[in-house]
Parts: structure tokens; sequence; C-alpha cells
């Protein structure tokens, strides 16, 4: 088989791509998933935060225009996203001993934040427990974004697939990559999968798979992208008590991000899977730290019951933690090490990456995430 481009990964960022492709007039584009499209880092359990609060300051020009893709994206794809308006904080347990947190550093995120167009408020005490009913008295503040909220990540891949297969776009699923093919002058030329089957690319073959891109890029160029794989958990947990977390919800300094789902509560916040010969598993004792951390915070959420927990979804991180795009071959474009805070901007993202790879338009908000800066 040979294609214009061969996207290899089937998650929000491959599918989105080829979405992107196709809408711009790429004539042939086929996405390799080894599984099911969002059967990995982008399906699971709840949504994912659609944030811009303490982001990185690179980033913020990034989802401030994403933030407004969002709000009618489902119209544009006509299918569900499951996006919600919010709003979103970063809690402060006041001032800090060590590092570079508390509240007077919150003050300066806000402002630095609010001028790079994303509007920030710094809350006190009195505007938390208004918004928080019966949270913890070690609370002193919160950041407080407005344009935050959150989105189904299965559900957003799921349409980004169906909207590009509507535009031609082949997606061949259970099938994964072995290699990437390098011609005599470097560039890339196709790839083979795990089947043995050679696929070529007339233009350009585009890595945007969560797993295997650091050996794929080392093995078809000898270079070595600093990247490594994480298994993040994500939980849902049932009470009896009301949980009254009305917004996206981080911490400072401590490892949480809360969502309601319903009744229940969805907690996350960076705790760790444990990787496995087969994959990866949930691990018990940091299950119940990720809770303990949640009742600190919330301690009137005493009776919580795991109804599922899952560290399946692996993604990958970078040394820097912002994502690597742009090419580290001619003609091979990658995009990964996510570091978990790439859903918010995949809008976005995919459609700087489709312009760039059959437009030729290389777009300086991606500038700052180029592949060059390790060299």
């Amino acid at each position: 088989m040979e294609f214009d481009f061969v996207i290899v990964g089937g998650g929000v960022y491959g599918m989105a791509t080829a979405y992107h492709l196709a809408r711009l007039g790429a004539e042939s584009v086929a996405v390799l998933e080894r599984a099911q499209p969002a059967g990995g880092a982008s399906g699971g359990i709840g949504q994912r935060g659609v944030r811009a609060n303490r982001r990185d300051l690179r980033e913020l020009p990034l989802i401030r225009e994403a933030n407004q893709i969002w709000p009618t994206l489902h119209e544009e794809l006509d299918g569900e996203t499951g996006y919600i308006r919010t709003g979103g904080t970063y809690l402060i347990e006041g001032p800090a001993s060590t590092g570079f947190k508390g509240i007077d550093a919150a003050e300066t995120y806000a402002r630095a934040q609010t001028e790079l167009g994303v509007p920030t408020e710094l809350w006190g005490r009195d505007r938390v427990r208004s918004e928080y009913p019966g949270i913890s008295e070690d609370i002193q503040g919160a950041s407080y974004v407005p344009t935050d909220g959150m989105a189904s990540h299965e559900a957003t891949t799921l349409a980004y697939a169906a909207a590009a297969r509507r535009l031609g776009v082949q997606v061949i699923h259970e099938t994964g990559v072995a290699s990437v093919l390098t011609a005599d002058d470097g560039g890339i030329t196709g790839v083979v999968t795990d089947k043995g089957e050679t696929i070529r690319a007339r233009r350009e073959v585009i890595l945007l798979a969560n797993g295997g891109v650091r050996r794929l890029v080392a093995d078809a160029t000898g270079r070595e992208l600093p990247l490594w794989t994480i298994h993040p958990l994500a939980s849902r947990l049932r009470t009896s008590t009301s949980a009254h977390i009305p917004m996206l919800t981080g911490h400072e300094t401590r490892p949480l991000s809360v969502k309601m789902l319903g009744t229940d509560v969805m907690l996350s916040g960076g705790w760790r899977g444990r990787e496995t010969a087969g994959g990866s598993e949930v691990v018990t004792d940091r299950l119940a730290g990720n809770i303990e951390v949640l009742r600190h915070v919330f301690p009137y959420l005493a009776d919580l019951e795991v109804i599922t927990a899952d560290a399946s979804r692996a993604e990958s991180a970078s040394v820097d933690q912002i994502p690597i795009i742009g090419r580290c071959a001619p003609r091979l474009f990658v995009a990964a090490g996510w570091s978990g805070h790439g859903w918010a901007i995949a809008p976005v993202v995919s459609r700087l990456i489709a312009e760039d790879v059959l437009l030729g338009i290389s777009s300086p908000l991606l500038t700052p995430f180029s592949p060059e800066r390790f060299r």
C-alpha cells in the first residue's frame, strides 16, 4: 500500500491530524493504530481537563487558541465531545516553605497568564470557601481561570476519527508499526508493520503514537529523543456524602486533580501505575495515597468507594515536560512527550501539524517545541 501521508497512532492527535490533512486537501491519508482508535491514552475513565491554569507559559498561546475551538468543536465534527466550560482552580495551601510556590508565586502567575491572554483571578480564603464548602482549613487561596473546563477524550477522539473517515482517511486498526523505512539520503519513505507489510509514504511519515516513538526514531535516525513512558493512575469514586466540587480542580503542591462525573468523583493528578511485562497495573498503595490526598483537601469525603481504577493508558513524558513537535529527519514528523498535558491543545496543534506537512506553513507557535532544542 502507498499513501501521501502515513500517520502512526490512532489517538486524538493521530485522528485530528488526519482529519485536518483531509480537510485541507491531502489526497490520501492512512492512520495506523495497533489497537482501536482511542484505545490508549486518548480513552479510558471519565474526562480530561481543558486547562490553561498553571500551564507552561510556552503553551499559553496554544491553549488560548484552543479555547476558541472547543465550544463549537462538536458542530465542526458532527459528533459529541462532551466539552463543558466549568472554570478551573489551582488550590494554594499558603506561603511556600520550599521551592517556588505559594501565594506570592500565584499572584505572579495570575498576572503573567492574564497578560498572555488567559484571564486569571486570585481568590482568597473566603472566596474559596464559598465555592468549595467544607474544604480543608489549610487551603489559603486559589488561582482561577474561567475558561478552563473538561471534555471526553474518548468521545472527542472517536468524533475526529468519524469525521476523518468521512473525508476519505483510511484507518487501519489492529496494526502496529515495527520499523520506519529510511532511504539512502536519510529521508523516510514509509513503515513496516508488525505483520511484515510495507506501507509507503510518498510525502511524510508522521509519528503521533504515545508509545514507541522513541524507539522508532532511534532505529531510523540514530537519534535518541529524551522521552520515557508513564502510566497515569485514574479512578472513579463514589461517596454517600454530596461532593461539591463545581469545577476542574487541581492543587499547587499536592498531586491532585479532581473532576465530577455526575455525582461520582474522578480522581487523578500525577500518581502512577506500575509497568508490567504485559502493560501496566494499578498499585494499591498509590491509589490509597491519591485518595488520602483527596481526603486531606476535602475532609468531608470520608466514605469513598472505588468504582474503578485504571493505569493502562500509557503516555509519554519529555525531559523538560513540554512536548517534542517537529521533524527528526527528512519526511519524518514527530509529536510526542505530552507529559500529561497535551490533551487540551490537541485541536490547534493537530491543525498546525497538518498545515506544516501539507502546505509547508511552519507556525511560530510550535517553535518552542522543536526537537532542535536538544541539539
